[in-house]
């Protein structure tokens, strides 16, 4: 493996997660979303846009905004030109009505599969909301307005920095540490859009904070991608002891692999491990890594790794090799591998 200085290789190893994050967003807001069988027009969309302007409308006229948004992205730039109508979706989510606030802050998300501009107008319009939404008490509320950030932050950094100042990252952070699964899950799928967004803008101390919390959390696939992410980071360090803990992980995850998974792509936790390995500064943890290998690993799980038709894990896992190589310059364990 030719040899390079390790910001280029995570600087090349984050460009992998680009168009998984857009079919990622794709195929989440489709698991939200509800099932309509009824077409509607954009004459419809913009009756209920003119009427929301100035007062409040029914629960039901919001659920059909916000799923004919999703099914016709022309409607996100309809709905937006609108003047009035992020005010009116603004004043249901601060309402007090549990239905209503959900339909709107959904309304919020699906806008926000639009561009940077139109995420911006958004972020502007109804951002400081969405971070107070953060703490509802109702659990679909606060998911929502989750998927909503990590949707307008994935859109362009101008949205996202407009997020960052009104606190948002540091509120979902904190949800984290939660004991709701499913909020969890949406806090970790919106804090990897601002990671991946804000790449090196991101503090040193907020990735190092982040990488404690998710190491204490277990790492699934979304913390599994959120790692990943922040080793792509110029001030990403593992401590010993949490070098360990993503070790452990692979080692769990690596055999997991070879008993169940046969599809050809990122089926599982894996590839993002090894490609978190493979990112660190191998000057520090290429030592422990190549015995924790070489002690605790079964040669053959590597094998069958190896000989399987998955390429991104065979070209993440002989990435991370190589570079280990290149540490020790001792080819046994890896010449093993490839016999």
């Amino acid at each position: 493996m030719e040899d390079k200085p390790v910001h280029i290789i995570r600087e090349s190893s984050r460009n992998i997660l680009q168009l998984n994050r857009q079919i990622h967003r794709e195929e989440q807001s489709d698991l939200c979303r509800s099932i309509n069988t009824t077409r509607v027009t954009k004459e419809t969309v913009l009756r209920i846009v003119n009427i929301l302007k100035t007062k409040s409308i029914t629960s039901k006229e919001l659920h059909i905004l916000k799923n004919a948004i999703l099914n016709e992205p022309d409607f996100i730039a309809a709905v937006l030109s609108n003047p009035g109508s992020l005010k009116g979706l603004v004043r249901e989510i601060s309402g007090t009505d549990v239905n209503k606030q959900t339909a709107a802050a959904g309304c919020c998300c699906n806008l926000a599969l639009g561009d940077n501009k139109a995420c911006t107008a958004i972020a502007k319009a109804a951002g400081s909301y969405l971070v107070t939404s953060l703490d509802n008490l109702t659990t679909d509320i606060a998911v929502t307005c989750a998927w909503t950030l990590g949707n307008i932050a994935g859109s362009g950094a101008k949205a996202c920095d407009t997020l960052v100042s009104q606190g948002a990252l540091a509120k979902l952070t904190g949800m984290l540490s939660g004991q709701q699964e499913e909020v969890v899950d949406a806090a970790l799928y919106a804090v990897t859009h601002f990671a991946y967004q804000m790449k090196d803008e991101l503090s040193k101390e907020h990735v190092e904070k982040l990488i404690k919390t998710l190491l204490k959390m277990n790492l699934t696939m979304a913390a599994s991608r959120l790692l990943f992410v922040l080793s792509c980071h110029n001030d990403f360090d593992l401590s010993p002891e949490e070098l360990l803990i993503v070790l452990q992980y692979l080692s769990v995850c690596i055999q997991k692999h070879c008993k169940e998974c046969s599809e050809p792509d990122i089926c599982c936790e894996l590839v993002y491990l090894i490609r978190t390995l493979a990112n660190s500064d191998v000057d520090k943890t290429g030592a422990m890594i190549s015995n924790y290998f070489n002690t605790n690993l079964s040669l053959e799980y590597f094998k069958t790794v190896i000989r399987s038709n998955n390429v991104i894990v065979v070209e993440s896992l002989t990435w991370l090799l190589g570079n280990l190589y290149n540490f020790c310059g001792d080819s046994g364990f890896i010449g093993l591998v490839f016999d």
